[in-house]
């Protein structure tokens, strides 16, 4: 009897196992269906509706291969849509899924960059400040420096 409980415990563990591989297998075509429809919205200038597309691909698929590239792709509509706090947004969690990557730093200095724009100098200088402390890409960290120091001189010659 033990036997044949163990051996139908096994074979409805395997039935699991299958549907949930099938399910992962639905899941990543319907992002890309959501993916490849989002960047057509985009290639053909309908940004806003490029941007709901990937609002609903991020909300819809978890850990998408194409994650980064939705996020990055939902960046660049917010630049065309000139939506600065939206971008700096997205930007920063893109570093924040993505923080060991060069990818994600880069995001890491594009949010600190949408924030001088919005005015917040002060939040943008601690994430500056905290690039050239803390991380390891050198490129990124000169380019963090330099933008440190033109807010620098912005802040002189508003005095």
């Amino acid at each position: 009897m033990f036997a044949c409980c163990l051996l139908f415990s096994a074979n409805l563990y395997s039935e699991e196992d299958k549907i949930g591989k099938v399910f992962q297998i639905e899941q990543e075509k319907q992002g890309e269906l959501l993916w490849k429809k989002a960047e057509d919205s985009f290639v053909d200038r309908k940004y806003e509706r490029c941007v709901q597309e990937l609002k609903l691909f991020l909300t819809q698929t978890f850990r998408h291969p194409r994650e980064m590239d939705a996020r990055k792709l939902l960046s660049k509509a917010y630049l065309k849509l000139r939506d600065t706090r939206a971008l700096a947004k997205n930007e920063l969690q893109i570093y924040k899924d993505f923080p060991h990557t060069e990818a994600g730093l880069a995001s890491y200095l594009e949010s600190a960059k949408a924030l001088v724009k919005m005015g917040r100098e002060e939040e943008a200088q601690d994430i500056f400040l905290d690039i050239t402390k803390n991380h390891y890409s050198s490129r990124i960290v000169q380019e963090a420096e330099l933008e440190m120091k033109q807010l620098q001189i912005l802040k002189e010659n508003e005095k």
